[in-house]
């Protein structure tokens, strides 16, 4: 559709034009776009079409912008699919094939073009997905772009939802996109790796559709034990070491979990479209997979999914990278039940047990701060001092050494949704919330400053509010506790520390909420 057609039914553009970069745009996507999209881009800019449509189109500004935007959408996409894949048959742009939003609604529709249709753009229809409580419905509607906006704009298209009263169309004050702003693809480095094999290699035919720095290291050593703990895979290996045949295992035993109701990792699992790749498995039951980020592997980053399926981690490492840094004991990761120690370079083949003396020589403590920072990263500012002595004095109790240090470290700070209570107003946030949930006079509920009584600790997004029990008398031995008054779960430390618990709760709480959801 032309845009003097289109303007006779949205309304004219503005005055002035929206230059966008689009060889720039373009190569960050690796896709050529539709040309009626880049002429309507151009002359409207990222705009609200009949006050229902938002239109995305590249731009800059302070939340990051088009690629930002587009990160957000096609994540959440993902993760729909990844709740109930039969309804969400589709791969998400950078997948190969993937569909990449153009638009989007103020009432839960979400526009689409189906790059898998045809290598020109032009020839792409729009896949319309509809959030229209309790149902989400797909419909494929075969026309450009510009003509989806006329048709659902003018009421020839009817998604289920009455479109307010026709408005001209509302430009945002937003830069145009340039060169410079286009962030670069990212690629994982392979590191080198020299090891040292016990016996014959188990070598196996080169492994074919995985990142080259993976199908190099068992082209040259072959499968078999790393550091007598983690079983490195390839297809067509023998027995326990076939990737396909433990990829299946492992990827039915969730996704049947997933259809039973129970949570976990959050991402399609091979063979779902995009769905995540296995390389290894720990013996602890831990796993390795990559992310299929793109159609190019080099941009995969690393997954490590714990023994149950629900805590994870995405790494900013290849295979090997990420091989390197645990060999070398430099990553404490919360996800892994095996602590931070060098371990040696050797690889056991299928069929040679791995020696004793491959086994470190003790477990190194886990330092749960350590570990929240392979999270959400190191702290950018310097140190952080507090008057402790007199924060303490006016709450009438010590505090965990872990929250102190927490503060110290990283300041006021808030973490994947949940509120820390700062230090200096602790005892003011405490009082607010007991008065706020009526707790006050509920002798049911010991509070501080009760003996013994709850303290508060922190909020969450989602409006739950969790506290220290401070019963024991050592500070460094307080549970965390939340939902207190109805079902009062208690977060129980990492399986490691039963009837040991050290000064790394807090820490360790945000670590084991963070990690499920980054």
């Amino acid at each position: 559709m032309d845009l003097a057609a289109l303007a006779a039914v949205i309304g004219p553009p503005p005055r002035a034009a929206f230059p966008v970069d689009w060889p720039g745009v373009e190569r960050w996507l690796g896709l050529r776009l539709p040309d009626d999209y880049k002429e309507f881009a151009e002359r409207y800019g990222p705009v609200l079409v009949g006050e229902w449509i938002w239109v995305v189109v590249p731009h800059r500004s302070e939340r990051g912008g088009y690629f930002r935007q587009l990160d957000q959408r096609q994540g959440l996409q993902r993760s729909i699919r990844a709740d109930d894949p039969p309804s969400h048959p589709y791969a998400f742009h950078p997948e190969p094939g993937g569909l990449l939003v153009w638009g989007e609604s103020r009432g839960s529709e979400y526009y689409f073009w189906d790059t898998s249709v045809s290598a020109d753009p032009n020839d792409w229809p729009t896949r319309v997905f509809t959030q229209h409580c309790p149902d989400e419905t797909w419909r494929l509607v075969d026309a450009p772009m510009t003509e989806v906006l006329a048709a659902r704009v003018s009421g020839r298209l009817d998604l289920g939802e009455a479109l307010p009263a026709m408005s001209p169309p509302y430009a945002w004050k937003f830069a145009p996109l340039v060169l410079k702003d286009v962030p670069e693809r990212v690629s994982f480095p392979a590191a080198p790796l020299a090891l040292e094999v016990a016996g014959q290699a188990a070598r196996v035919e080169a492994a074919t559709g995985v990142p080259e720095d993976y199908a190099a290291l068992v082209g040259e050593y072959g499968v078999g034990r790393l550091a007598g703990a983690l079983r490195l895979l390839a297809p067509g290996a023998p027995e326990g070491f076939d990737l396909n045949a433990e990829e299946a295992v492992v990827s039915e035993r969730l996704r049947s979990r997933r259809a039973a109701g129970e949570r976990v990792v959050p991402s399609p699992i091979a063979p779902e479209p995009g769905g995540l790749r296995l390389w290894g498995v720990f013996d602890g039951g831990e796993t390795c997979w990559w992310l299929p980020v793109s159609g190019e592997p080099a941009e995969w980053p690393v997954v490590l999914v714990d023994a149950d399926g629900l805590g994870w981690q995405r790494l900013p490492y290849s295979a090997t990278g990420f091989l390197d840094r645990w060999l070398d004991g430099r990553l404490d990761l919360p996800v892994l039940s095996l602590s931070a120690v060098p371990r040696p370079r050797v690889l056991f083949p299928p069929g040679v047990d791995p020696a004793a003396s491959t086994t470190p020589a003790g477990e190194a403590p886990r330092d749960a701060l350590a570990q929240l920072a392979t999270i959400i990263g190191e702290p950018r500012t310097g140190g952080h001092t507090y008057d402790w002595p007199a924060i303490e004095r006016s709450l009438g109790l010590r505090l965990p050494s872990d929250y102190k240090r927490l503060f110290e470290v990283y300041g006021a700070i808030g973490i994947n949704g949940i509120m820390i209570g700062h230090p200096e107003e602790l005892q003011q946030q405490h009082e607010e919330q007991v008065e706020y949930l009526g707790w006050e006079e509920d002798e049911a509920m010991a509070v501080r400053p009760a003996p013994g009584g709850l303290l508060w600790c922190a909020n969450t997004e989602g409006r739950e509010t969790v506290w220290w029990d401070t019963s024991d008398p050592d500070p460094d031995r307080w549970t965390m506790v939340w939902d207190v008054e109805f079902d009062r779960h208690t977060f129980p430390g990492r399986p490691d520390r039963a009837g040991d618990r050290r000064p790394d709760e807090q820490a360790g709480l945000a670590a084991h909420r963070t990690r499920s959801v980054t």
